[in-house]
């Protein structure tokens, strides 16, 4: 009777927008053991706090601790953000799964963590990353033209058109990010390559002008 009550959906749901935006910056956890569409923490956070922190307004409750009591099971876990987020308000926690891979997943995201060993291993896999492919990852920067660590890449296929021949790029449009994960939507001039910050898309009918070529 209290989550009918007391859960709170607009709140919920601007919460959980966010965190969908960049969720590996709010479930850091999910950035090392990857698993399938995860589910929004804050949603089970929210359930949760909706059925047992009482009356006290989940917009209030939400952002501070809780050691609550009692067993929280999840026969079908998948990637464990009920199990997860249980844990964290204070639940001792069951989960099960039939994919072992599962059970794998969420049994080392609960497990006690030795930072300094963490640390450790963490440096030894970069370096040996590094040493590997390291090499491939790095470009001339186009302000002081020292070297510098490629973020990432894009690649894209060409095909050249069979009446005219022009080489004509195979992807939609040149938006590379837009202003939900970043400040301002960037674009990729098509004549020079540079990267634009914009704070609308350009189109046909509100164009505008690469900051190096023009």
């Amino acid at each position: 009777m209290n989550l009918e009550q007391n859960f709170d959906a607009a709140f919920a749901t601007s919460l959980a927008l966010k965190e969908k935006q960049i969720q590996q910056n709010y479930r850091p956890i999910i950035g090392i053991h990857k698993w399938f569409a995860r589910r929004p923490g804050t949603i089970f956070r929210n359930l949760l706090l909706a059925e047992f922190n009482g009356k006290e307004p989940i917009a209030n409750g939400y952002w501070h601790g809780h050691s609550f009591s009692g067993v929280i099971a999840d026969p079908f876990m998948g990637g464990g953000t009920p199990i997860y987020e249980a844990n964290r308000l204070g639940f001792h926690v069951v989960g099960t799964d039939i994919n072992p891979m599962a059970y794998w997943v969420v049994r080392q995201g609960l497990s006690r963590l030795d930072p300094s060993e963490f640390q450790r291993l963490a440096s030894e896999v970069v370096a040996d990353v590094e040493k590997e492919v390291g090499e491939l990852f790095r470009t001339k920067c186009v302000i002081c033209s020292k070297e510098a660590e490629v973020k990432y890449f894009m690649w894209v296929k060409t095909a050249e058109c069979p009446t005219c021949s022009t080489t004509n790029d195979l992807f939609p449009g040149y938006l590379l990010a837009e202003n939900k994960r970043h400040p301002r939507n960037v674009l990729v001039c098509k004549s020079c390559g540079h990267l634009n910050e914009c704070a609308t898309i350009p189109s046909l009918d509100t164009p505008s002008n690469c900051i190096k070529c023009h």
